[in-house]
């Protein structure tokens, strides 16, 4: 399946971006990343990427959730991610890319960690 994006505004005023699908090298991936730098310059600075539906990552994806979170930090905003137990959370810890960003285990758990500030610089 093809990299399906959804996103919504939370009440807390962060994005959440949901990906289903393949998290893998190719235009999905060019897609993530677009989308970050549409999201930084439109002023968006707090994300969670909600990758629980990514039934599929290859060392691209980790790279490019890996870039993003860097994009994000640059321009002074702050990038979680949920992804509960599963092949994407292995593959995470196996390459030990969860040491150098924020990863939960859900939604509502991410969005407790940004506290109440527009914009919050963490790793």
């Amino acid at each position: 399946m093809l990299l399906q994006i959804h996103e919504e505004d939370l009440a807390s005023g962060i994005r959440l971006v949901e990906l289903k699908g393949k998290l893998a090298m190719g235009r999905e991936s060019q897609r993530v990343e677009a989308l970050v730098d549409d999201l930084v310059g439109d002023g968006h600075l707090r994300a969670i990427f909600d990758v629980a539906r990514v039934d599929y990552i290859d060392s691209a994806g980790i790279g490019m959730l890996a870039l993003i979170s860097g994009k994000m930090r640059e321009a002074g905003g702050r990038l979680a991610i949920v992804a509960p137990d599963g092949r994407v959370l292995q593959m995470l810890k196996m390459t030990q890319i969860i040491n150098i960003m924020n990863v939960y285990s859900t939604v509502g758990e991410a969005e407790a960690t940004f506290g109440s500030t527009q914009t919050e610089a963490s790793v």
